[in-house]
């Protein structure tokens, strides 16, 4: 990292979970005095990065750039100091910048050429290490001959092979948008050998009786129609971190099961390691479950509220990039999943009503979902900790504990799939009186209440859970279009840039000739969400708006 960017908030949230893990984790800082292009001292008041990690225990070295055996010397320090067990240093080298920060920065013309002549005279390392060591006897003039000959030849030979190389092919771009195919079965893919073995080493026989228990317990809630949303998630996590020993998690409050019970006993059973108490800071332990899925593990995330996510937005934007950004080199097995959503008379201001899913709907490589049952939340959670590629499963805020339901055992759910969950009478298709209604988390539950009276009216709907949000289902909602001829998309996201703005665009694009009136969307308006409920009805939209919507589409009052 530069000095520049190691004045942030992240150094801290790395220096303090590295010193109470005591993990081996070299800080490498280079320092060549400027934050792209202005002078740090001008935005930092302390430039001695590596004393930051003085009040974490951390020791750090300052080594002067253009000494390449200094810097061999003190990157030994500090390289022996972490494998010998005693926790992460801090390495800072001064050095200097020959170049700008990116092809678009145009040094030449900020007044730096006799600067830059200077340097290239005096700041070479190369050049200094050069002169040193022939003046010292080290090598002679000869022997470095050879060995810039034999180094240049290195170069071109490189350089050759880059020039006779292909370009990648066109289709390569969306090969990697996921490791796995969005069709994926995934009950087919079977558990590491070793689970058994690593589960017998590293968890005690007490431990796993007691879990043994506990899944029993939720089992059996499941079995009965009895277990909630949150219960559904934390029963799928455990199966899934007792089947695959490369499972981890990652939680705020996370020892005492967060808000909905979603990583109950996790800790208490796998350890501090696998099952990590996080600091209150999303990005950060987004992106430490960003560096476990790099080496091979598969973190799962839990978002207390999902509306915190927006702290995490560039480490959830590059989980989403990484495999294609290294040439599929990188699976990217990570599980993102929270409560949020915005119901009716939710009460929770604005700050907690925001639409984290609509805007994560832009980041490519991502696979969303949404569940509004424990049945979807439990086999779509199993799926996605199974998944290679970056997944995120929003659940709805205010029905983790009041939804109740059967859960079908054992068995994991597509990405790809919505739900059909009400299917309209054919007297109503026939009659032109029934209404595709697209919705997911509240507006499922809002939707289903609504029915009745839609019926009382003559008229009926298709109701679909878009429990695949991307890649979208379009197929399911093809079928039932192709029936009602009317869309109604009762959406919990804003008017501009909204899930509902999405799906309302390809409908128009790919399904236009199915419609027999335009796309009716029962959005979120654009102002925040307030928290009194008489002026929360002015923005959030429930039943009552899709009563009104069908009835509208069906009359021709659009």
């Amino acid at each position: 990292v530069g000095e520049g960017g190691s004045q942030n908030g992240r150094m801290a949230e790395i220096l303090n979970a590295a010193s109470k893990d005591n993990l081996p984790l070299l800080i490498l800082t280079i320092d060549n005095g400027r934050a792209i292009n202005t002078f740090t001292p001008d935005v930092a008041k302390n430039s001695d990065v590596y004393k930051q990690g003085e009040h974490y225990g951390v020791p750090g070295l300052l080594m002067d750039g253009l000494n390449a055996a200094d810097v061999a010397k003190g990157g030994k320090a500090v390289i022996d100091y972490i494998r010998s067990g005693k926790g992460p240093a801090m390495l800072q080298i001064h050095t200097y910048r020959f170049n700008g920060h990116s092809p678009a920065d145009p040094e030449h013309e900020r007044g730096r050429k006799d600067e830059k002549a200077w340097a290239r005279a005096e700041q070479d390392p190369i050049k200094e290490f050069e002169a040193k060591y022939t003046a010292n006897g080290v090598f002679t003039e000869e022997e470095l001959k050879a060995a810039r000959k034999a180094i240049l030849a290195d170069v071109k030979a490189a350089v050759k092979f880059a020039d006779d190389s292909s370009m990648p092919p066109v289709e390569l771009a969306k090969e990697l948008e996921y490791p796995d195919a969005v069709d994926t079965d995934y009950n087919l893919k079977p558990k590491p050998a070793y689970t058994d073995d690593v589960n017998a080493r590293t968890i005690s026989p007490e431990k796993m009786e007691t879990i043994q228990a506990h899944i029993a317990d939720l089992r059996a809630k499941a079995e009965a129609g009895e277990i909630s949303v949150g219960d559904a998630i934390n029963l799928a996590i455990h199966e899934e971190m007792l089947r695959d020993p490369r499972t981890t998690i990652h939680a705020e409050d996370l020892q005492a099961g967060s808000s909905y019970d979603i990583p109950k006993l996790t800790q208490q059973t796998y350890g501090q390691i696998r099952a990590a108490d996080e600091i209150i800071d999303e990005g950060h332990f987004i992106g430490k479950a960003l560096g476990e899925a790099m080496n091979g593990y598969r973190p799962i995330v839990e978002l207390m509220n999902t509306n915190f996510g927006i702290y995490g937005m560039a480490e959830i934007s590059s989980a989403g990039n990484t495999y294609a950004t290294t040439g599929g080199q990188f699976d990217m097995p990570m599980t993102i999943v929270g409560a949020g959503g915005t119901a009716p008379n939710q009460a929770l201001g604005a700050e907690h009503s925001q639409p984290l899913h609509a805007y994560v709907m832009g980041i490519p490589g991502l696979k969303i979902c949404s569940a509004a049952s424990p049945d979807a939340a439990y086999g779509i959670t199993k799926s996605m900790i199974r998944d290679n590629g970056p997944c995120f499963l929003f659940t709805p805020v205010k029905m983790m504990k009041e939804s109740k339901g059967k859960v079908d055992l054992d068995q994991c759910m597509p990405l790809n799939k919505a739900a059909l969950l009400h299917e309209a009478s054919e007297e109503c298709v026939k009659s032109r009186n029934a209404v595709t209604v697209l919705t997911y988390l509240h507006g499922v539950k809002e939707a289903q209440m609504a029915i009745d009276a839609i019926k009382e009216e003559g008229f009926d709907v298709d109701l679909i859970e878009l429990r695949a949000m991307k890649p979208l289902d379009m197929d399911t909602i093809t079928k039932s279009l192709a029936r009602t001829n009317k869309v109604c998309i009762l959406d919990e996201s804003t008017k501009s840039g909204g899930v509902g703005a999405t799906i309302s665009a390809v409908i128009s694009e790919e399904l236009f000739d199915l419609l027999d009136a335009p796309v009716k969307r029962l959005c979120m308006d654009d102002a925040p969400v307030p928290y009194a409920e008489t002026m929360e009805k002015a923005v959030v939209k429930r039943g009552s708006d899709l009563i009104e919507g069908v009835f509208d589409l069906c009359t021709k009052k659009w």
